[in-house]
């Protein structure tokens, strides 16, 4: 960095974003969507993946719409996350993340479980505040396509 160039306080950058990461759950949790709105970015080419096979969303719109449609099916989320990571680039304006969840929710009566949900994501600094441009989450399967 040249004399010209601000100093990040990078360690700083990674609490904000860390907060950010965990309010994702909280917006899961509380059925949440104005915190989801500010948590997202709003570019029309934000892709964003879940669990489900046709859970691909391009667009704050898209997925604004699908998480309606998901807090109107589940109630009493409980979310606890395990095994996060966290990175700022040096510049202070990117961060990359990934955790573990554990999800259970209530789908009508019953209580349903969902073990050791990977999720990932990449945020950026958009007019001082960490969004999210692109998250990714996966239920593992048991078992090797190939044994090594």
């Amino acid at each position: 960095m040249n004399s010209c160039t601000p100093k990040v306080d990078l360690k700083a950058e990674k609490t904000q974003v860390k907060a950010a990461v965990d309010d994702f759950a909280t917006v899961l949790e509380n059925e949440d969507m104005n915190l989801l709105k500010n948590l997202m970015a709003h570019d029309a080419d934000m892709v964003c993946f879940g669990t489900d096979a046709s859970e691909r969303w391009v667009g704050y719109d898209a997925l604004q719409e699908s998480a309606q449609q998901q807090f109107a099916a589940f109630s009493d989320a409980k979310i606890d996350v395990s095994d996060q990571v966290i990175n700022v680039n040096p510049t202070g304006n990117t961060a990359w993340f990934s955790e573990v969840m554990d999800w259970s929710m209530k789908v009508d009566t019953q209580m349903v479980n969902m073990q050791g949900v990977r999720m990932t994501g990449v945020l950026e600094k958009q007019d001082g505040k960490w969004v999210f441009v692109q998250f990714h989450t996966s239920v593992p399967v048991s078992g090797q396509a190939a044994e090594y």
